[in-house]
Formats: structure tokens, sequence, C-alpha cells
């Protein structure tokens, strides 16, 4: 859907910095007015983040680096920025298994750790660089392709999970974001998601749309092992 910005009369012309920002926090300028250039600075920082992290979530940039990054804002005493990051990647596919770890410290800033040892996810993220190769080398795959603005994909989420416990060495579970893995949905024709593409040796031999019950689904993936 086009965000269309509301402009004040006779202003035809637009800012450089604020054409760099999203439609929304440009939206969100007309109704506030005029802003002070620490307001101004602070959203491009804010934008900036975003920008990182949607790198982060293609698989074009991994945990280690994206700590690092966070990392300099800590240093940098920005803690609107760890703290934004902080809500973004803990309401993310990403938060469970990530090794970068966020601790409130007693005078309420934030502090972050990398941790390597912390336990690797069970549910594997495919992207379009990754996805043959994990087809390839993975006997028994289902791959959830799914998108945060998905409703049922919620529902789908905490059942592949909980297979995904049941079943380690037996079957791979892997979670494909259609919305940053455009080649991938052309490629297997996905209309609608959730969609659970299930592959046997290397070949897609089923295909489920929609939200599955853990037992219903469980009972045609035993059909496969």
């Amino acid at each position: 859907m086009t965000i269309e910005i509301a402009k004040q009369e006779g202003d035809t012309r637009m800012a450089d910095w604020e054409k760099e920002l999203p439609p929304i926090m440009r939206e969100r300028l007309t109704d506030v007015g005029e802003v002070t250039p620490e307001d101004k600075e602070r959203m491009k920082e804010l934008n900036n983040l975003d920008s990182l992290l949607k790198e982060f979530y293609k698989g074009q940039l991994n945990a280690q680096s994206l700590w690092k990054r966070l990392k300099e804002f800590e240093e940098q005493g920005k803690q609107f920025l760890l703290r934004d990051a902080y809500t973004k990647l803990k309401g993310s596919f990403k938060w469970k298994g990530l090794p970068i770890k966020f601790e409130e410290t007693s005078d309420g800033t934030l502090s972050i750790e990398f941790r390597e040892e912390e336990e690797k996810a069970l549910v594997l993220e495919l992207t379009q660089s990754n996805f043959d190769e994990a087809v390839k080398n993975y006997p028994l795959l289902v791959a959830d392709c799914w998108a945060a603005w998905c409703a049922p994909c919620k529902e789908v989420a905490p059942v592949i999970e909980e297979l995904a416990e049941d079943y380690q060495g037996k079957i791979t579970f892997a979670k494909l974001n259609v919305d940053y893995n455009p080649s991938a949905v052309a490629r297997y024709n996905i209309m609608s998601i959730p969609t659970l593409l299930i592959f046997k040796n290397g070949k897609l031999v089923d295909q489920k749309v929609g939200s599955i019950p853990k037992r219903a689904l469980e009972s045609e993936l035993l059909k496969y092992i």
C-alpha cells in the first residue's frame, strides 16, 4: 500500500536527508512539524539501524558482525539504538539461539555480550544463497515459508519448533522468509503462506499450505521417515 506524504503548501522540495527516510518516518515528520538537527540525526541513525538489521535478517551479515556494530553503539552511549535493536530482534525469527545477549545494568542501561557457546538453533534459517545446499545436504528437510506479517505463520512456528526438537537427527526443519527470498518463492510457485516444502533426498515430495495442527503434520511427515 502506498503511503502518501502530506506536505505543507508551498513546500515542493524535500531535503536530501528526508528522502532517505522510510515513508512512515517522513509521514511522522509532517505530523510533528519542524524538528531540531539533533532529532534529524537521531532519525537517520534509527533508519540506518533498520538497514543493518535487514542485512542480518537476509543473511548478508552474520551475528558476530552485527554484535560488533551494536557494541559500537554501546561504547558511544547511544542507548536509544541499543533498545530499538533489542525490541526488533526480540520480535524477530532470529531471536531464538541468537548469540548476542542484552543485559540491563544496575543503572538502567543496556549492555551486550557475544556468547559463541550458545546452543545452535534447532530450526535452520534458509536464504537464497544456502537453499539448494540445504536441500542437497539434508535427507529429509521441511522448509517453512513464512513472513513476519502473516498471522497463520505465527501459529505454525511453535509447531515447527516442537517437531524439530522431537525429531532431531531424523527430520531437519528450516524457515524461509518469503519477503527476503523472492527467487525461491517463484521457483516453487508459492502463492500463499504459510507453505511447507518437504524435500526427501534432494527432491520436493510434498507441499502443505496453511496452518496445520502438530499431530496432523507429524502424521504426514512420518510417511517419509
